[in-house]
């Protein structure tokens, strides 16, 4: 109960903040939630692959049972998220939250091909992430997103962002991401929000399945500048580099697939509605607003 009475006091301080003109500034965190001392994201996922396991622990939260794990080198420690699932289901599964999955792919190469495909497209939203062994099993480890809640519990104590323009902004490149790597399992428990209201987005075990269709086209309203640069310069050659260590090429085909059609759904609804109604820069005024405030 501390904890959580920590945490609402220190977003509701967020709160009354002056709303944000540029995007939000992202901060890697150790343990007691300081900045991390590293430069880039590059050493950050070296430290998770390298740095000792100090402490390990079962989660309560998650079906797929991962581990938070303490690591520690040379003095920094920081928490992180351990996933070793790996399991695949040929028939088609309905979920809890009602999406189809068809040949579900459940595993935790899928967190580190997450991760890796949102460093091409140059989103900052998806943890940094490494491939390790722990205790003799193979599996992802994702940096810990300190001093966050879940999107259920911002709802819950009826929490609102300083920027509503700001956060349907993020929400619009999340689901553009969703769609690309057809992550059937997002929901409200799995969608972060730290303390400088930023959208960090994780638990990506169950995306990259072979479904070739785009899961929520009807999410398809806007983007980021910043995203849609990132979607119309990507090599397909660049991704089967980045992703065939994680992924099976029946897997990348799909992927592959997914972008054209997405492209060119962003495409048409730019014909209709003009390029400026549709990608955004930050801090513009959207048309639309697909979450209201109430909710």
């Amino acid at each position: 109960m501390k904890k959580i009475a920590t945490l609402a006091i220190v977003l509701l301080a967020a709160l009354s903040q002056p709303a944000a003109s540029e995007p939000f500034t992202r901060s890697w965190l150790d343990a007691e939630g300081r900045p991390l001392p590293f430069e880039n994201a590059d050493q950050v996922v070296e430290f998770l692959a390298s740095a000792s396991v100090v402490d390990s622990k079962t989660l309560s939260t998650g079906i797929t049972k991962p581990r938070k794990l303490t690591l520690e080198r040379d003095g920094v420690r920081a928490h992180a998220v351990f996933h070793s699932i790996d399991r695949r289901e040929r028939q088609v599964k309905r979920l809890a939250n009602g999406q189809l999955a068809l040949h579900l792919i459940d595993s935790y190469r899928n967190q580190v091909a997450a991760y890796e495909l949102s460093r091409l497209l140059g989103l900052d939203s998806v943890p940094p992430t490494a491939l390790r062994e722990i205790e003799g099993r193979t599996g992802s480890v994702q940096l810990w997103v300190q001093n966050a809640m879940t999107e259920q519990k911002r709802r819950d104590r009826d929490l609102e962002p300083p920027d509503w323009t700001l956060w349907n902004q993020q929400k619009a490149d999340r689901w553009i991401f969703d769609n690309l790597i057809n992550n059937i399992d997002r929901n409200t428990g799995n969608t972060l929000i730290d303390a400088s209201w930023n959208l960090w987005l994780i638990d990506h075990t169950r995306s990259f399945g072979m479904d070739r269709q785009l899961p929520y086209p009807e999410r398809i309203e806007s983007l980021s500048k910043e995203l849609w640069a990132g979607l119309t310069t990507l090599e397909a050659e660049l991704v089967r580099e980045r992703l065939e260590p994680y992924l099976g090429k029946p897997e990348i085909k799909s992927l592959l697939l997914r972008y054209e059609r997405l492209v060119a759904a962003i495409e048409e609804r730019i014909a209709r509605r003009g390029e400026e109604r549709v990608v955004r820069e930050w801090g513009q005024p959207r048309v639309t607003v697909s979450v209201a405030p109430s909710r």
